[in-house]
């Protein structure tokens, strides 16, 4: 990363996997013979928007991944908020960053195609939210019947105007998703046009994901 790179990625990688139970953070664990992390970083390396690839994870793992995958690591924080505060901080002070896209270590299945969407998305607007209609039915303690119409979930990658995500994002937000951290104001865009990328959140996702990226390996054969 240089101060002449305007568009970065950010990959957040600070997890411990507590509730998938493994010694090792999940997204180093192998799937189908390489690390999780792996197949984001390399989705992302194929940006061909993206001027520089930044991971923000423990410290412990830095050497791994610049020597193998040459990309900008900093220190991840003990919450994703103070994860991402981090990542804003050295991209503030290693790039002339306008556009970031923020991706998650543990979604494999991620493409660079959607990234590039993302990317050229924050030509028209502040903000850009990868969402999904519920297709379940909603239930509340306190309302029996919901609408489900009315509501649609927010799935990762995220993309900013990153000068106004610095400006409004706190650590200590409740919020994770960064997208609700904008004013009301922001011209944000729900992009419902894209596929889910799975997480990775119990081990009954790492053998049900380690199975969707072994037919989309062999789709591309």
């Amino acid at each position: 990363m240089n101060l002449l790179d305007k568009n970065i990625i950010m990959i957040t990688a600070g997890g411990v996997g507590q509730r998938f139970g493994s010694s090792i953070p999940k997204q180093y664990l192998n799937l189908n013979g390489k690390p999780v992390i792996s197949y984001v970083i390399e989705a992302c390396k194929k940006s061909k928007f993206a001027d520089a690839v930044l991971v923000v994870s423990d410290s412990k793992y830095h050497e791994e991944l610049t020597e193998i995958y040459e990309v900008d690591v900093t220190v991840s924080g003990e919450k994703l908020n103070q994860t991402k505060r981090n990542g804003f901080d050295y991209i503030k002070s290693n790039s002339s960053c306008e556009k970031l896209v923020v991706v998650e270590s543990v979604r494999p299945s991620i493409d660079s195609d959607v990234i590039d969407q993302i990317f050229q998305l924050l030509n028209e607007y502040d903000a850009i939210a990868c969402a999904k209609k519920i297709t379940d039915s909603l239930g509340a303690y306190e309302k029996w019947v919901i609408n489900r119409e009315d509501y649609y979930t927010l799935n990762p990658p995220e993309g900013f105007r990153f000068p106004l995500l610095d400006k409004y994002f706190d650590s200590d937000s409740i919020y994770t998703e960064s997208i609700q951290q904008l004013p009301d104001t922001s011209n944000i865009y729900l992009n419902f046009n894209v596929p889910y990328f799975d997480k990775i959140t119990y081990p009954e996702d790492f053998i049900r994901i380690e199975a969707i990226m072994k037919w989309k390996e062999s789709q591309c054969r």
